[in-house]
């Protein structure tokens, strides 16, 4: 569950997540200065506001939404989590209400608690494309990619230009094993990305990652290229583009892009371990050694449900 959650929390703050207003935030005119501050980060001024406003009008279902909203920011997800359940129970057709409950639920590990709101919220907005892709994202972590593949469709066919749909569609299309539909996936992210905003690199990553699973290490190095002289600090960038350098048989530039990798992101094992029998083949021994020990340190430490491709990598907040 870890790299669901990175995902969601690296990719949309909790205000791309949910709608700025709640269908009964919409209803209270006092709430949009709360609102405002939440957006804005500033969640102490928030908390205090609300404070001031509860203590004038009593506990209300437009107020419980904007103190749980408060507590996710704080990453208090089981508070809010609570918070929200007391709202739904005054205004049950809330679909952000929903919304807002699966986010908390994912963020602690209930899918249990996270599907059927999910589906509830998709009940009561069926062309909010947030939820479809929440929902086809939670379907894809338990691996029911049919009906993932349905939901990020939705997602993708509501709001075309939304990234996180297309590239966890494109990954639920190469589970499902539709590689011409991969490619065509991955390409409409790329056109996209070239619209501008946050994290433009990603869909090069990923196309050119999946090539490289296809052995078409000329196909994949372009992108891998592009994706690096898009953001240098991805070190899954660097990564990706290590191991197709590798492949290709040039491993002094195999090595310079992991270094970087290994730099940028100082967690993750894999670059080492390459790392380390690029250097063993160079006949490089001590060199070799260290970085097997460092992969060693660092795979201890690394989660066993975090697998390497399905993670969306290090990407700033849109």
């Amino acid at each position: 569950m870890q790299w669901v959650c990175s995902i969601l929390s690296l990719w949309l703050p909790l205000a791309a997540q949910v709608a700025q207003e709640s269908a009964q935030v919409k209803q209270e005119f006092w709430t949009r200065p709360i609102e405002a501050l939440i957006t804005s980060g500033d969640l102490t001024q928030a908390h205090h506001r609300l404070e001031q406003e509860t203590a004038q009008r009593g506990e209300t279902a437009a107020g419980l939404y904007l103190e749980a909203r408060i507590l996710f920011e704080q990453r208090r997800y089981a508070e809010a989590l609570k918070v929200v359940e007391r709202s739904l129970a005054t205004a049950p057709t809330d679909p952000e209400l929903y919304k807002l409950a699966a986010l908390s639920a994912i963020r602690i590990d209930r899918l249990d608690i996270a599907e059927p709101a999910l589906k509830t919220a998709a009940q009561l907005a069926p062309r909010d494309f947030l939820v479809h892709f929440h929902l086809g994202a939670l379907y894809y972590t338990k691996s029911l990619f049919l009906p993932a593949k349905s939901e990020l469709q939705k997602a993708a066919e509501l709001n075309p230009h939304y990234m996180p749909a297309l590239l966890f569609l494109g990954l639920t299309l190469e589970e499902v094993g539709d590689e011409s539909a991969v490619v065509e996936t991955y390409r409409r992210a790329i056109d996209v990305a070239a619209g501008g905003g946050a994290a433009k690199e990603m869909p090069f990553i990923y196309l050119g990652r999946f090539y490289y699973r296809l052995n078409r290490f000329e196909d994949s190095l372009p992108l891998l290229e592009k994706a690096v002289e898009i953001n240098p600090r991805s070190g899954e960038a660097q990564l990706q583009l290590g191991k197709t350098l590798h492949a290709l048989k040039r491993d002094s530039d195999a090595a310079a892009a992991l270094e970087r990798s290994a730099a940028a992101d100082v967690q993750d094992p894999e670059p080492h371990y390459l790392l380390f029998r690029i250097f063993e083949s160079q006949g490089r021994g001590e060199a070799a050694r260290e970085q097997l020990k460092r992969f060693q340190e660092l795979n201890k430490k690394k989660p066993a449900n975090d697998p390497a491709r399905r993670r969306l990598g290090s990407t700033p907040s849109q």
